[in-house]
C-alpha cells in the first residue's frame, strides 16, 4: 500500500461515461451517462464550440431487450429524435414534440431509429397485460399524424432497420427464440411502400450462421457481416466471398440495438474494426480490396462513424482512458480530442501484457495480467475478474476499476474465458452445454499458472464478477477449493430460476449454455451453484441491486441465508432502486470500498493507507 492508491471516488470522479456515437454530417452526437446525475443525456457538438445537452431534465434511455439500445436517431438534415426515459416516447428536438402517440398504463419503449424522409423506423417493444412482448419493426411520420405502422412482427426479435440512400428499400434483422443473435440470424430486404413495405426477401442467415449490421454503401450496394466462416468477416450481398476474410471478428454479439462496427465515406471506402487476440484495431478498406490499419495508441475503437473525411471514434487504450476523439485515417495517432474525462499519470498506470495459458481438455484460454504498480513482498494476491454474458469479452483499455486494484498491490488478471467474442466462433461455442464447468476451468487454470509463474501468491486468490461473471464466481466458490475469497455482483446463483424468471431477451439464452428445459431440468440443479452453497467455505461477498429485473434479488439472498445458517464469513448488500447494472455514484462507491474492506479483513492485506494523489 501506498500514498498513490486509487480512492473508490477517483474510480468513480470521470463524470461520463460515452456511447453511441453519430453524425449527421457535420456535426457529432453521442450519450453521456452520468452517475453523479444517474441519467443518461445526448449531447451534440459542432466543430468550433462547446458540446451541448439535447437531453432535457430526465433521462434518456431505453432499456429495451433488456439491456438497452440507442436511445436517439439523427436524419443527414440534422433532425435529432430522442427517447425519453419519463414516457417512452420519440421526442423531436426540432418539433419539440412527440412523434409517437401516448401509451396510458402501457409499457412501450424504443431503439434503434433511423430516419428517412418523412418517417423514422424503429424498434419498438410492447409489453401487454397478459405478460406477453412484442417485438416490432415500425414506421413512424416525423410529424406524428398518423399512428405506428407494424412491419414486420412476425419474430421474437428484430433490430437493425437500415434504409437505402434513395430511401426505396430497408434492411433489418430477425432472430428467433431459441437463439441468442451470436447464434444464427436472418438478414431481410424489402421495397419501402407508401403503406409500409413490401415482400420480404431474405438475403442472408440461418439458425446457424449470425448476421450482423446492415449497412448501405452511398450506391445502394448492401453491406453486412456474417460468421458463416467462423469469423465475423464482411460480405456484400450477393457475394459468397467476403469483402475482407481474416481471421478475426469484424463484429460483436449483439447484447444492445444499434451496435456499430464499420460506416461508409462517401466516396466508397469504408472504415472497419476487428477484434485479434482481444484487442480491436481500426483500418479503412479501399475500393481496390486494400485494407490500411490506421496507427494510433488505441486498443478499442467503438461506433466508428465517418465524418467528411475523417473517422470519428469513441477510443481507449492502455494508457487512455475512453474518449471522444476524430482520426485522420492517412495520419492516425491520438488525434483531435473532442470529449474526455481527464488523464491519469502514465507513470501509475498497470499496463497489461495478453497471456494464453493451457486449460482442461487440452484446449488454451486466454486473459490480460495487469500487475502491481506498487512494491509488494513476495508475490502479490490475484483478483480473478470474470466478465459478464457470458458471451462478451474484455479488451486491454485503461479503467480505473483495474487500477484501484493494482494502486493497493493487487494484481488483476482479466479473463476472456472460453465462451467470449473476439476469437472467433469456435472458441464462443466452446461454453455450450457447459456453462458452468469450462469456464470455471478456465479461471482456476489461470489463477494457478499465475501462481506457477510465481506472480501471485495461492494462498491469497480471489475471484470476482457481474452477471454470468457472478455466476462464474459462485460456481467456483461453490464447487472448487481454490480461491480464498470470492465477490459476486448481482451473480446468477439458481440457473432454473435464471432460465423462468427473467427478461425476454435471455428468458432461451441459457437453452444452449446448459441444455433446453423441461429436459435439462436436473443439469440446471447439479450446475446451479444455490444446490452446492452448503459447500462454500471460504468468505464470499454480495453485492446486489434491489431491482434487478435481469437476476433477481432473491437469487443472492438463497446464497446468503446458506452462508448465514452455516457461520460462513460473507458480506450481503442490497442497493434500493439499482437495476442490473448500478447506475448511481454514491452506490458505485460504497460497493467497491465494501469489497475493498472485506478481501483486506480475511486476505489480511492492508488498507489503512492514505487514499488519493493517483490521478
Amino acid at each position: 500500500m501506498t500514498a498513490g492508491a486509487l480512492s473508490a471516488a477517483d474510480v468513480f470522479a470521470p463524470a461520463r461515461t460515452f456511447n453511441w456515437l453519430r453524425s449527421d454530417g457535420e456535426a457529432l452526437l453521442w450519450t453521456e451517462t452520468r452517475p453523479a446525475q444517474a441519467r443518461t443525456v445526448v449531447v451534440r457538438w459542432e466543430p468550433g464550440a462547446e458540446p451541448v445537452d439535447l437531453t432535457p431534465p430526465g433521462r434518456s434511455s431505453s432499456n429495451i431487450v433488456g439491456y438497452g439500445g440507442i436511445p436517439y436517431g439523427v436524419a443527414p438534415d440534422g433532425e435529432v429524435l430522442l427517447c425519453d426515459s419519463e414516457d417512452q416516447r420519440i421526442h423531436s428536438v426540432r418539433r419539440g414534440a412527440p412523434v409517437t402517440p401516448a401509451a396510458p398504463g402501457k409499457s412501450v419503449r424504443w431503439s434503434d431509429f433511423v430516419v428517412s424522409g418523412e418517417h423514422v423506423h424503429a424498434v419498438r417493444e410492447q409489453h401487454h397485460d397478459d405478460g406477453g412482448i412484442a417485438n416490432e419493426l415500425v414506421r413512424v411520420r416525423l410529424d406524428g399524424a398518423e399512428d405506428p405502422v407494424v412491419l414486420d412482427g412476425g419474430h421474437d426479435f428484430v433490430g437493425s432497420p437500415r434504409v437505402s440512400p434513395d430511401g426505396t428499400r430497408i434492411a433489418w434483422i430477425t432472430w428467433d427464440h431459441p437463439r441468442m443473435p451470436w447464434d444464427g440470424t436472418q438478414l431481410w430486404t424489402a421495397a419501402v411502400t407508401p403503406g409500409g413495405i413490401g415482400p420480404a426477401t431474405l438475403v442472408a442467415g440461418s439458425t446457424g450462421e449470425s448476421v450482423l449490421e446492415p449497412t448501405w454503401t452511398p450506391d445502394g450496394e448492401l453491406l453486412f457481416l456474417s460468421d458463416r466462416t467462423g469469423w465475423w468477416n464482411l460480405y456484400r450481398a450477393g457475394d459468397t466471398a467476403p469483402l475482407v476474410r481474416m481471421e478475426a471478428d469484424m463484429g460483436g454479439p449483439v447484447w444492445f440495438l444499434g451496435l456499430r462496427s464499420l460506416d461508409v465515406f462517401a466516396d466508397g471506402r469504408l472504415v472497419v474494426k476487428w477484434t485479434i487476440d482481444g484487442v480491436e484495431h481500426l483500418g479503412v478498406r479501399h475500393a481496390d480490396g486494400r485494407l490500411d490499419e490506421i496507427a494510433t495508441p488505441y486498443t478499442q475503437f467503438v461506433s466508428p462513424t465517418v465524418v467528411g473525411d475523417r473517422i470519428a471514434v469513441i477510443a481507449a487504450g492502455y494508457r487512455h482512458a475512453p474518449a471522444v476523439v476524430l482520426l485522420d485515417p492517412a495520419t492516425g495517432g491520438v488525434g483531435e480530442v473532442v470529449r474526455d474525462n481527464g488523464t491519469v499519470a502514465p507513470e501509475t498506470v498497470a499496463v497489461p501484457e495478453a497471456i494464453t495459458y493451457p486449460t482442461t481438455d487440452g484446449a488454451v484460454a486466454h486473459a490480460f495480467w495487469y500487475p502491481p504498480t506498487v512494491p509488494v513482498d513476495g508475490p502479490p494476491p490475484l483478483i480473478v475478474n470474470c466478465h459478464g454474458g457470458p458471451t462478451g469479452h474484455v479488451v486491454p483499455v485503461l479503467d480505473l476499476r483495474q487500477q484501484y486494484w493494482t494502486s493497493r498491490g493487487y494484481g488483476y488478471l482479466e479473463l476472456n474465458f472460453r465462451g467470449s467474442s473476439g476469437y472467433g466462433r469456435a472458441y464462443r461455442d466452446a461454453l455450450k452445454g457447459t456453462w458452468g464447468v469450462v469456464d470455471v476451468d478456465d479461471a482456476v487454470a489461470g489463477a494457478e499458472y499465475l501462481v506457477a509463474k510465481g506472480l501471485a501468491d495461492g494462498s491469497r486468490l480471489v475471484i470476482r464478477g457481474l452477471s454470468g461473471g457472478g455466476w462464474l464466481t459462485l460456481c467456483a466458490m461453490a464447487f472448487r477449493d481454490v480461491f480464498a475469497a470470492g465477490g459476486s455482483m448481482n451473480g446468477v446463483a439458481d440457473a432454473y430460476k435464471m432460465a423462468t424468471d427473467t427478461h425476454k431477451f435471455e428468458s432461451r439464452y441459457l437453452d444452449s449454455l446448459i441444455g433446453p428445459l423441461p429436459e435439462a431440468k436436473e443439469l440446471y440443479t447439479e450446475r446451479s451453484p444455490v444446490t452446492a452453497a452448503d459447500h462454500i467455505t471460504a468468505p464470499l461477498i454480495l453485492l446486489q441491486g434491489e431491482a434487478d429485473h435481469v437476476v433477481p434479488a432473491d437469487q443472492a439472498e438463497a446464497i446468503a441465508v446458506v452462508l448465514r445458517e452455516r457461520g460462513v464469513e460473507h458480506e450481503h448488500h442490497v442497493y434500493a432502486g439499482e437495476g442490473h447494472l448500478f447506475a448511481k455514484a454514491e452506490n458505485l462507491v460504497h460497493a467497491l470500498e465494501a469489497e475493498r474492506d472485506f478481501y483486506a479483513r480475511v486476505l489480511a492485506v492492508g488498507s489503512s493507507a492514505p487514499e488519493g494523489g493517483a490521478r
